[in-house]
């Protein structure tokens, strides 16, 4: 999801500022999310949103210090966060990508039914995805001399274990999801 969708459905989330912005995108949800960004492209972004009619702002005259923009959504950003929830969801080959999450945050955009179907296309992928993981094809790999063949195993044995649980608890999370979703 590009970068002024995922600051649009903040702002259509509750007003606030490029600073709160900056605030949240630097917590741990943020960072949950991997959007590592400086302040200097917040503002950028927010501009090109005021001048593309998605957001607009009041400025909040602050006492001793400057004062400061509050953006808004406006219908025309609203419009246009639900035309991007709407497209298609397209689980990517990388679980971790942090696209379902930015999606799954801003469900509270999206009809119950549209919430749902986002939730099974993620489990569906990452079920499959799962059960390709653990049919992998053990190889030997042509390691330059020198390498310990044995300790490399073990520690891409450790890799893939650990990549393995992660699916696991991933796939259990959307499991639990889904079943609150449709209870």
């Amino acid at each position: 999801m590009k970068f002024e969708h995922v600051l649009l459905g903040f702002v259509a989330m509750r007003p606030c500022t490029g600073y709160d912005l900056k605030r949240w995108l630097d917590s741990e949800m943020g960072r949950m999310i991997r959007l590592r960004t400086q302040q200097s492209q917040i503002y950028r972004t927010l501009g090109r949103m005021c001048a593309d009619g998605w957001i607009d702002y009041t400025v909040e005259r602050n006492e001793g210090r400057p004062d400061s923009k509050v953006y808004r959504v406006t219908d025309a950003g609203e419009r246009a966060l639900r035309d991007r929830l709407a497209e298609p969801y397209t689980p990517s080959p990388d679980f971790g990508d942090p696209e379902f999450l930015i999606r799954y945050t801003f469900a509270i955009f999206l009809s119950e039914e549209e919430q749902i179907r986002l939730v099974r296309t993620e489990l569906e992928a990452r079920r499959a995805q799962a059960v390709r993981f653990r049919a992998r094809e053990i190889r030997e790999e042509p390691w330059l001399a020198g390498v310990d063949r044995a300790r490399m195993t073990r520690i891409l044995d450790h890799v893939h274990d650990y990549k393995s649980r992660t699916l696991d608890t991933h796939v259990h999370w959307l499991e639990e999801i889904l079943a609150e979703l449709t209870k």
